[in-house]
């Protein structure tokens, strides 16, 4: 529910930003917008939906990148951690050391 939720999120978010870096382009370079639409050809269009599904598709992925990163995190966060060898050594010397004594 919450990735459906973050991916909703994220759509519109880099749809706002398109919006507006494209509007910002054709205010820069005095573009009237519906001038630019209509000398669009058909094979460009065709080529901008394509674009814009790659650049959907690769979002997803690296959703689902960051969706499986999290989880493997969280699993090594639960499990022991490892002693370190110098601990390790330590450790035993103290042991070795009260056997000794007794």
């Amino acid at each position: 529910m919450e990735k459906k939720e973050t991916r909703k999120n994220l759509y519109g978010l880099s749809s706002q930003l398109m919006e507006l870096f494209v509007s910002d382009l054709f205010t820069k370079n005095e573009v009237n917008i519906k001038d630019a639409k209509q000398r669009l050809t058909s094979e460009q269009k065709e080529q901008l939906k394509q674009t814009v599904e790659q650049l959907k598709t690769q979002v997803e992925s690296f959703l689902e990148s960051k969706t499986v990163r999290k989880v493997g995190s969280s699993k090594e966060k639960t499990e022991e951690p490892a002693v370190n060898p110098l601990r390790q050594a330590i450790i035993q010397k103290k042991q070795k050391k009260e056997s000794d004594k007794n």
